[in-house]
């Protein structure tokens, strides 16, 4: 087997001055050092093959005086990103810390009982194969594998899909790029140096674990117990676990219908936005999560969870990929406005709402290209039709309004569209539900709520004269007006609830509410 060798590089940083560490402190700085650096692929794919291997080289009493860094592409350091517990390691003692215990166990078999210490690791490892690592020792750097200031792709530290490894004599040793391939170190090209001499029978060594292995030699890490999640292959249940019976079972789901998806825009790059409405307060929308079903390539299940933090019943959510651009184009801030990838769909995309990872409502259809079909938003958007939904996990176009396609393609801001976003606007009331039931769907009010100027009113079916109605239904206002836009000055009104009627060219009637707040 070749292997390529990379000198070793032991940064060791000083504080400059007559400054000196104390014996005691010279001694711990040395005690835990990098042994190995993986990027494995392994069958499970994702981060689970990434891992970082430690070795104390003398006892060390605490271990959360050292932590690590990952210098990503090249970039610099970022710094120590993960601390190490307050545990001790015994000299001559290796650690692993895994972004995967279970497909490291997989992966090394009997090489597991070589690690005297396994550990979880955080998204702080996350390195890549041209990513250099450092080791810190009490925020300081004091040993660094690769080079921080340059992108590994190429170089010779390069370990992608393979390993470095550190040899006795303090070089360190490579794998080939991609030879980890495989499920196991031992049907890989490259075998980690560690497991040359591992030998055993890996299993759960723990006799209280539902698959204790009687034959097992070599702990592999894997056992599992009463309370773990599992899989009971029903997908309309959900928390699955282990029961005492260590059988795999549970809960059959019942949507708790609390929050529903209103509305979706698609304002080019950004903002690309999401609104949802809370129909019943909630102590935590940690349970809620969003996915994309991209070009009709069916659902990838959910993509993003909202944060673990509560909700009043009547609150809108507003979720966006561009938390600047969604200012700027609404002039208000979102909720949440990192949602990334999830809110990085087109105009011809499906979105999900899932709850406790079953989904409870549905825009689009997550099978189907949405373009050309009835549902597309591309450069436009779709509102949901007062006191309708949640959909469950079908489609239902009925229950929608769309814009015209392009609208959103010019404006700077949704004020000054043609067709603004009727952002807030979702009403689920008996009576909101009675203001759309003749199904004359066409009267957007922006902005809604407003706090002072002027309010648009927009019909698609033209305005000619225009009343607006007290809680009392004493008529504040009235106008004549011409065209599909009339706009009134809202200065004057109190702070309160109004009613806004519109009547078209033909005598049809269309009913808003406009909330008026204070300045």
């Amino acid at each position: 087997m070749t292997y390529r060798q990379l000198s070793s590089v032991l940064v060791l940083s000083l504080f400059a001055g007559s400054f000196a560490f104390e014996a005691k402190a010279t001694s711990a700085l040395d005690s835990l050092i990098l042994q190995g650096i993986l990027d494995l692929d392994v069958p499970t794919g994702g981060s689970d093959g990434k891992a970082l291997h430690f070795m104390a080289v003398e006892d060390v009493d605490d271990l959360s005086v050292y932590g690590i860094g990952t210098a990503n592409n090249g970039g610099g350091t970022d710094g120590q990103e993960y601390t190490f517990p307050a545990e001790s390691l015994d000299e001559g003692q290796h650690l692993l810390l895994a972004r995967s215990t279970s497909a490291m166990s997989a992966y090394f078999g009997a090489c597991m009982a070589e690690f005297d210490v396994v550990m979880e690791a955080t998204t702080a490892v996350n390195q890549n194969g041209d990513d250099a690592i450092e080791l810190f020792f009490e925020t300081a750097v004091i040993e660094t594998f690769g080079d921080a200031d340059v992108d590994g792709s190429g170089e010779s530290w390069e370990y992608s899909d393979s390993w470095a490894y550190k040899s006795e004599s303090g070089d360190w040793d490579l794998g080939e790029l991609g030879c980890s391939s495989g499920a196991s170190t031992e049907d890989s090209a490259c075998p980690y140096p560690l497991c040359s001499t591992s030998d055993g029978i890996p299993g759960c060594m723990d006799q209280s674990a539902c698959n204790f292995n009687e034959e097992a030699t070599v702990d592999d890490f894997t056992c599992e117990f009463p309370g773990d999640a599992c899989d009971d292959g029903d997908a309309m249940t959900v928390f699955d676990e282990l029961n005492e019976n260590c059988e795999c079972a549970g809960s059959i789901f019942e949507p708790s219908n609390q929050i529903i998806l209103t509305g979706i825009i698609h304002a080019g790059a950004a903002p690309k936005v999401l609104e949802f409405f809370v129909l019943d307060d909630l102590e935590t929308l940690g349970q809620y999560g969003i996915g994309t079903a991209q070009n009709g390539g069916g659902s990838d299940g959910v993509e993003w969870t909202f944060p673990d933090e509560g909700a009043e019943a009547g609150t809108f959510i507003y979720v966006t990929n561009d938390a600047d651009a969604f200012t700027a184009y609404f002039g208000f801030t979102p909720n949440f406005g990192e949602a990334g990838a999830v809110c990085n769909f087109n105009g011809n995309d499906a979105i999900e709402l899932f709850e406790a990872g079953v989904p409870v409502d549905t825009y689009g259809e997550i099978d189907v290209d949405g373009l050309g079909a009835s549902w597309e938003y591309t450069d436009g958007w779709a509102y949901r039709i007062n006191g309708t939904g949640p959909d469950g996990d079908a489609f239902v176009q009925a229950n929608w309004i769309n814009s015209d396609l392009g609208v959103t393609d010019g404006p700077l801001t949704n004020e000054f569209s043609n067709d603004p976003f009727p952002n807030g606007t979702y009403n689920n009331t008996p009576d909101g539900i009675g203001e759309w039931a003749s199904g004359a769907i066409g009267m957007h009010v922006f902005p809604n709520p407003t706090a002072d100027g002027t309010v648009r009113v927009q019909s698609n079916s033209g305005i000619e004269s225009l009343t607006i109605y007290a809680l009392n239904g004493q008529v504040v206002h009235s106008m004549l007006a011409t065209g599909k836009t009339a706009f009134y000055d809202a200065t004057s009104l109190a702070p309160g609830v109004y009613t806004i009627q519109a009547i078209g060219p033909r005598g049809e009637r269309h009913f808003s509410r406009l909330v008026k707040t204070n300045p």
